[in-house]
């Protein structure tokens, strides 16, 4: 029975015995549900109807390593490349010298861009897999479904207990670090801010919801700091440079963040950026912060004793062994071996990802990849160039409920938000045992949840 699961580690920590262990209630969040903002009706991906429950130490690791891991990467071109221009082209932009030149201009405004960290958690605690740097992070939409959660467990929605658990609201928590980011960018002065977003990525059809639920977001926060604005969005490439400012219509734009992937930033926003007339995440720049390779570059720095004493510790303990895929030798636990020949004879020890990858493409496990799989992946990585080799940092295996509300052991992986010296809070991913693939990702079949701190 449910009382003979309990193992070492369940979504519900040490709160196991004070929730109802029953399936009165479905194991799958209805996003119909008439407490759920119109543009989630239908979310694509199912949620399960259990909250994951982090005590205050996992709190404050996740806080820690989502703020001060983005502020390290911003470090590596000049730690690690000296900021020569050259080897920056060669390492990030495919030796275009140019598009170095304008990346380096770019990092150089020192500007706060958003991260999110995904993480696993291990018998050695949590190991960071990767950081996704930009505005284009999934997750945050999951804290709209909070109500739904707290209603089916009275230890989250009786008056006299829910206190004792909090999710934070990472949209929320976004608008106040975008806000003030706008304001550090172009003026406190300005009392109207207006935003621009592109949504190309986004379904046409769901674009003109986001914008609205995002819209009134935005403008909720301006109000409570005494500010006015708006946000907007079009085809990007109706921004225009006007006497120094860039317009939409005849609207002047303060910010602009581009929900996308892979966009060619046009002349207008790039001028305005580097005049100081808009804040701009989504530089030029952020394709070496979001770089995969950083990892193993980071490990490096912290191992030659370049950060403080204590950074170098927590990139060491949190980030496993990383290395790009390159024919050269490698110490691996303190043993030099041949690269290729290691991860060869060893494939079930370690991943191989491309470089800037996401939503799980291009990520190869050793442990799930048969021989021949592995080594033609092995060889085109190796010719590609933008590869790494990852430490496998298998998941702790969490008691929770599946499709059916039966108590097995689950897999999960944590996606937690940095904006600055904001932390974001933390969104789950998480995936069956008896199911894993390996590659636990929203977008190959994951089961979302929602995280509350025990406080």
């Amino acid at each position: 029975m449910l009382e003979n699961i309990i193992e070492e580690y369940t979504i519900l920590s040490d709160k196991f015995s004070k929730f109802r262990y029953n399936d009165q209630f479905p194991s799958r969040i209805d996003t119909n549900d008439q407490s759920v903002p119109e543009v989630f009706k239908n979310y694509e991906y199912p949620v399960t109807s259990w909250p994951i429950l982090i005590n205050k130490e996992m709190t404050e690791q996740l806080n820690e390593l989502s703020h001060r891991l983005p502020k390290l990467l911003n470090k590596i071109p000049s730690l690690y490349f000296n900021n020569d221009i050259k080897k920056i082209a060669e390492f990030y932009f495919d030796g275009n010298e140019i598009l170095a030149e304008f990346g380096m201009m770019c990092h150089e405004k020192n500007i706060e861009v958003g991260c999110r960290l995904d993480l696993t958690y291990t018998e050695d605690g949590f190991k960071v897999l990767e950081a996704n740097m930009g505005s284009s992070l999934g997750g945050w939409q999951i804290h709209s479904l909070e109500s739904v959660i707290r209603r089916n467990h009275p230890e989250l929605s009786d008056e006299d207990k829910s206190d004792n658990y909090k999710t934070r609201n990472t949209l929320k928590i976004y608008m106040e670090y975008l806000i003030e980011q706008i304001r550090k960018q172009v003026g406190r002065d300005k009392k109207k801010l207006n935003l621009f977003i592109d949504m190309r990525d986004i379904e046409t059809v769901d674009r003109e919801k986001n914008l609205s639920f995002f819209d009134n977001f935005y403008r909720q926060e301006l109000k409570n700091q005494g500010l006015e604005g708006q946000a907007y969005s079009a085809n990007i490439n109706s921004l225009e440079l006007i006497d120094g400012d860039l317009y939409f219509e005849d609207t002047v734009i303060h910010g602009v963040i581009i929900l996308a992937l892979d966009v060619e930033i046009t002349p207008a926003i790039f001028r305005a950026f580097i005049m100081d007339k808009i804040y701009f995440p989504d530089h030029v720049g952020l394709r070496m912060l979001g770089d995969k390779r950083n990892l193993a570059i980071l490990r490096e720095l912290a191992q030659s004793g370049k950060f403080s004493p204590r950074d170098n510790e927590l990139m060491l303990r949190h980030i496993p062994w990383t290395s790009p895929v390159e024919n050269k030798t490698t110490i691996f636990k303190g043993v030099e071996y041949n690269l290729s020949q290691l991860l060869k004879k060893n494939k079930s020890r370690f991943v191989i990802k491309a470089a800037r990858g996401y939503q799980g493409k291009d990520v190869f496990i050793g442990k799930f990849t048969n021989t021949d799989e592995w080594e033609e992946v092995l060889e085109k990585a190796l010719e590609n160039g933008a590869f790494i080799a990852q430490e496998f940092s298998d998941s702790v295996d969490f008691a929770a409920p599946n499709r059916y509300n039966e108590w097995t052991p689950h897999k999960l992986i944590w996606g937690a938000f940095g904006f600055g010296d904001f932390y974001g809070g933390v969104w789950v991913r998480m995936s069956e045992v008896k199911t894993d693939v390996g590659v636990i990702n929203s977008a190959t079949g994951a089961v979302e949840a929602i995280v509350f701190e025990i406080l």
